[in-house]
């Protein structure tokens, strides 16, 4: 990484990760990215997720930034999940998945085409089809909803198999 890159890297987390709300102007041109980043988020003094993608492009609004081969491990419940390309705000902190994912949790994994979440409130959603696979079941479906209590509710067209 060049001294530049490094720069731009220390600017684009101060960006992100102010915690007093205090605004700084950063102005990268669209054809600007940087390679190797990790994005820490926190509330309240613990970490609640971690994502790293290979390359983060700058988009022409510049709040927009463009995730390439992305992994998010949230921490509390251990959960990973894993996508080829996704959209970070830097404004809302709202993060849109662009292509299937993957996601680990312990017992269970969770395949969808695309998701968005929304960091300030923990709620994530989809409107695709949905396949949540466990060791004894596998849950099928079209639109799911997790609210910021770890609720999962699947939408529409629902089926269950448990296996014994």
């Amino acid at each position: 990484m060049t001294g530049i890159s490094l720069f731009f890297a220390f600017i684009f987390f101060l960006l992100l990760w102010t915690e007093k709300g205090t605004n700084i102007a950063l102005k990268i041109k669209e054809n600007s990215f940087i390679e190797g980043v990790r994005i820490v988020y926190g509330k309240d003094g613990t970490v609640v997720w971690t994502l790293t993608a290979r390359k983060a492009d700058f988009t022409r609004d510049e709040n927009i930034v463009e995730l390439t081969d992305v992994a998010v491990l949230v921490q509390k419940n251990g959960m990973s999940v894993y996508t080829d390309k996704a959209k970070y705000d830097l404004l809302t902190q709202n993060f849109i998945t662009e292509g299937e994912i993957r996601a680990k949790g312990k017992d269970y994994t969770i395949t969808t085409a695309s998701i968005d979440y929304e960091a300030s409130s923990g709620k994530l959603k989809t409107e695709n089809p949905i396949k949540v696979e466990g060791k004894r079941f596998t849950v099928e479906g079209k639109g799911m909803t997790l609210d910021s209590n770890q609720r999962v509710r699947v939408l529409n067209n629902v089926k269950a198999t448990f296996h014994k």
